[in-house]
């Protein structure tokens, strides 16, 4: 075939590109005509262009953006990062679409009937700063007796974290290891309680795992049978004998001081604290959530104490809450700093982010 100039209908039959994707490749400067007739606007194309045509429809046969197109056709040679990179993308797309499949097999088995969340707002999620995330990972996998599964997943990859319970229930909570020192809302040394079936087993494996002893398990006055270990990255951790776990009970919070802090938490999020801890010489307050002996049982600690030697860094915390856009307002007129207003994230709930007024980072979801 000599490389004459032909109709953009006839070139649309032979390349096997449709007339109206071949007026979009021109318009997006993709593959332009050869010639376009000053008065009508008819588009004519030289045969040499069909390659070009069937590889651009070959392209987009497998997806590829018009962007990324754009990135192979400027390549001279290899192309091989373009198509890797989109293979990712692909693979990506590939494991949202099982997990779709699987939720919908479960809603077929079990019905659409979802799982009221208690109204108002509870804890759902921490982030704990490590040193070493694979490392971690491993000690974290071996003490809590479970695996990390995808938490969040999204078009560019899956983000995993330690779940426990059901999304949808009360008793569901999210434990999350963060190891990037660029993040903003990196926490400092956390301090979070584990409560376990046997607190003695669970001890001895923290230990056995790589953590460093602090204090054998023990009778505390007002408290259950205890123990406390550090992690191989420094964060503590409270072992507390119960009626199921591993899973987490409950979190400190540093705070500046708790009167000032307990009043704001009670105004941003309408908490109110209860005494969670009787002995015989002082009550000490929390705030709790759930009843005790259930598995929808928390305690939030607010700690002022800067002699305590478990006394946390900057927390990086989420409360599930019923209105996000209210509590959200809510929490700006009791003190807190706007970090992010309320959004839509791919993955996620509806999101939003403030810091308390002593720098602790709040993640607040749509529950």
């Amino acid at each position: 075939m000599n490389d004459e100039l032909m109709s953009i209908g006839r070139f649309a039959r032979l390349s096997g590109v449709s007339v109206h994707a071949l007026r979009h490749y021109d318009d997006v400067g993709l593959l332009a005509p050869a010639e376009v007739e000053a008065g009508s606007g008819y588009r004519r194309y030289r045969a040499g262009q069909i390659q070009h045509a069937r590889l651009i429809r070959a392209l987009r046969w497998i997806d590829l953006p018009i962007e990324q197109i754009r990135e192979v056709l400027a390549v001279e040679g290899d192309a091989s990062l373009i198509l890797a990179q989109h293979r990712d993308r692909l693979e990506r797309q590939h494991s949202l679409i099982d997990a779709q499949l699987r939720d919908v097999t479960r809603f077929l088995a079990k019905g659409l009937t979802m799982q009221t969340m208690q109204a108002g707002c509870r804890p759902v999620q921490i982030s704990i700063a490590v040193t070493d995330k694979p490392a971690s990972v491993a000690f974290y996998q071996e003490l809590l007796g479970q695996q990390q599964q995808p938490a969040q997943r999204t078009s560019h990859g899956d983000f995993s974290a330690f779940v426990f319970g059901e999304y949808g229930r009360d008793d569901f909570f999210l434990l999350w290891l963060q190891d990037d020192p660029d993040r903003l809302d990196r926490p400092g040394r956390s301090n979070l309680g584990l409560l376990v079936p046997d607190l003695e087993a669970a001890h001895q494996r923290a230990v056995a795992a790589g953590a460093t002893e602090v204090q054998l398990p023990r009778g505390t006055e007002g408290m259950p049978r205890n123990s406390a270990v550090r992690d191989p990255s420094g964060n503590w951790l409270g072992l507390f004998q119960g009626w199921t776990g591993p899973r987490p009970v409950q979190i400190m919070i540093a705070v500046d001081n708790f009167q000032t802090s307990a009043a704001f938490f009670e105004k941003a999020f309408g908490l109110r604290t209860e005494i969670a801890r009787r002995t015989t010489e002082a009550d000490y307050p929390a705030f709790t959530f759930g009843q005790y002996e259930r598995d929808d049982f928390f305690l939030m600690w607010l700690v002022d104490d800067q002699d305590r030697v478990d006394l946390p860094g900057r927390s990086s915390f989420s409360f599930l809450v019923d209105d996000l856009d209210a509590v959200h307002k809510q929490a700006l007129a009791a003190g807190a700093a706007e970090v992010a207003p309320p959004r839509d994230t791919e993955g996620m709930p509806r999101s939003s982010h403030v810091t308390d007024p002593s720098g602790n980072w709040i993640g607040l979801f749509q529950g």
